[in-house]
């Protein structure tokens, strides 16, 4: 299915039964659970498999329900995960996640960092170990050069993961360092952004060859969200870099806007969209996964769908005010989100489907009824909360789906370029800035009813660039981060969220076990509120 599966090699244990006579004394030690550096890179498909480790490694920590997506979506305003009645209370973890009350001792919190320190090294790992292998003789695909700049923008998205999440963060580029020093959010920043721009050069253009691992333009696409949050980072906009990496991926012509907004999230979008930038390569074979539909269907859909595998564990769900932002007439809504009837068995020829109801839980035959009305965070209904199904989840599907995972798209540069034009005009749109974003916009609403539902300088806030961007990048895993460049995450109210007002929460806390086993490693502002 995806360009570089046949790459995803899963290094095996051998087995060796020893058999040895009555007269055996030879106590040599052997080891046959590890395979020495040495003596593993001995041709391309093992230099490959090292490679690909990488980036198998990145499947564990960017789909819906791995807690870096968890901290960055749930956190913020447009979906949740309440209880309902006796289910969902999981330690009260997505309730103090919701009400932005965590604290130190999270062990999600101390997952996520461990998850992407775990991908720095294995980048550093191989980083040191390409230097001795003979490329040329094993014939390996891709130049050494290419690798080693690949596996460097795999470590600089990791480091900006962990410096937009913790802020101050230790910086480790070799293999063995023991108790790194904390490094200042800005150093941090600097060091990402010279590793991004050293080693673009040296990364293909090619989006296919390249796809499911970095290219250029998904360095490029890095840079550029580096840039825009910069005066978050570094105290220092870089708007007008921003919008200058938004024009060279523009200018490149090798991405365009699909015509449907649900393109790039099709079960066959490796195939299909015309607009995803970098994506995680998840595939129900190969590199398993990635499943939406476990997170967001009620218990009852899954064989209302005909799911072969995989629980549903009737998780999280879209804020009732963030289902409410949408226009009725909106496809991102009507097309997007679950709500309503829900047939037992499967039928959407136009009967599938119904108005909005509000009320308790109710079945009725072969039917569920999935309500927007939520009461709060401890008192969800089993069937309240609209459901996503913005990628596609399909018939039969198992709990690793075909679709990939979006990293960043062409609509979000869009998006993005629009931003920087209004920022640096004083917060103020101009006709460039509308036209960005009615052409990201359109393909939310019909030809006809378009024309009522378009932007113009007049209506175009940066408040409403905001709204904008939470229903077209909705749980793509950047809202939190959004909030935050707005001065929104701590200081704006939704559904059952009262904000803290406090610019600590900003961050989360350095884990305490991180801290307890690395005297160098200091707290930030959260672990100190």
């Amino acid at each position: 299915m995806k360009y570089p599966s046949k790459y995803f090699l899963h290094l095996t244990v051998i087995t060796v039964l020893l058999s040895c006579g009555f007269s055996c004394t030879d106590l040599k030690e052997n080891i046959y659970s590890d395979i020495p550096s040495n003596q593993f890179y001995e041709n391309s498909e093992e230099v490959m498999a090292a490679f690909m480790c990488t980036w198998n490694h990145l499947c564990t920590t960017v789909p819906i329900g791995a807690d870096p997506w968890n901290y960055q979506e749930l956190s913020a305003d447009l979906c949740a995960w309440p209880q309902k009645g006796p289910h969902g209370y999981d330690n009260g973890d997505w309730q103090r996640l919701h009400w932005h009350r965590w604290t130190p001792s999270e062990i999600r919190i101390d997952n996520i960092w461990g998850l992407w320190y775990k991908g720095i090294g294995y980048a550093n790992v191989l980083l040191s170990d390409i230097e001795k292998i003979d490329f040329q003789s094993l014939r390996v695909p891709i130049e050494r050069k290419q690798m080693r700049a690949e596996l460097k923008i795999y470590r600089a998205y990791c480091y900006w993961q962990l410096m937009d999440l913790f802020g101050d963060i230790p910086i480790s580029e070799t293999v063995g360092e023991i108790s790194p020093s904390t490094r200042p959010r800005k150093d941090v920043y600097q060091w990402i952004e010279k590793e991004i721009r050293e080693n673009i050069p040296d990364l293909s253009e090619d989006v296919i060859s390249s796809y499911g691992r970095v290219s250029k333009w998904g360095a490029y696409a890095l840079l550029c969200k580096i840039y825009l949050n910069a005066e978050v980072y570094s105290g220092e906009a870089k708007y007008e870099k921003a919008k200058d990496i938004c024009d060279t991926i523009i200018a490149s012509s090798k991405f365009q806007l699909d015509p449907a907004w649900n393109t790039p999230f099709l079960r066959n979008n490796d195939k299909l969209s015309s607009e995803n930038i970098w994506v995680v390569a998840f595939d129900e074979i190969n590199a398993k996964g990635f499943c939406w539909f476990t997170c967001w269907f009620h218990y009852s859909m899954h064989n209302g769908w005909g799911l072969r595998r995989g629980q549903t564990w009737n998780g999280i769900v879209c804020t009732p005010t963030f289902y409410d932002s949408f226009a009725n007439n909106d496809k991102r809504k009507t097309e997007g989100h679950l709500i309503g009837m829900q047939f037992e068995q499967k039928d959407y020829n136009g009967n599938g489907i119904i108005d909005t109801l509000r009320g308790t839980v109710e079945y009725r035959d072969k039917y569920l009824i999935l309500v927007n009305e939520i009461k709060s965070m401890t008192l969800g209904e089993e069937n309240s909360g609209a459901r996503s199904i913005k990628y596609e989840c399909y018939e039969r599907a198992t709990g690793d789906m075909d679709n990939d995972w979006v990293i960043f798209r062409y609509a979000d540069i869009l998006l993005t370029k629009a931003e920087c034009i209004m920022r640096l005009n004083n917060r103020k749109a101009t006709q460039e800035a509308v036209n960005l974003l009615n052409d990201v916009r359109q393909r939310a609403f019909s030809q006809e009813d378009f024309a009522s539902m378009c932007y113009t300088v007049e209506n175009l806030t940066m408040d409403e660039l905001l709204r904008e961007r939470g229903r077209e990048l909705c749980y793509e895993g950047h809202r939190r981060t959004d909030l935050i460049r707005f001065d929104a995450f701590v200081h704006t109210t939704w559904w059952d969220h009262t904000p803290t007002q406090n610019e600590a929460d900003n961050l989360f806390p350095i884990p305490k076990n991180r801290l307890n086993n690395n005297s160098n490693l200091k707290g930030n502002a959260a672990n100190h509120k």
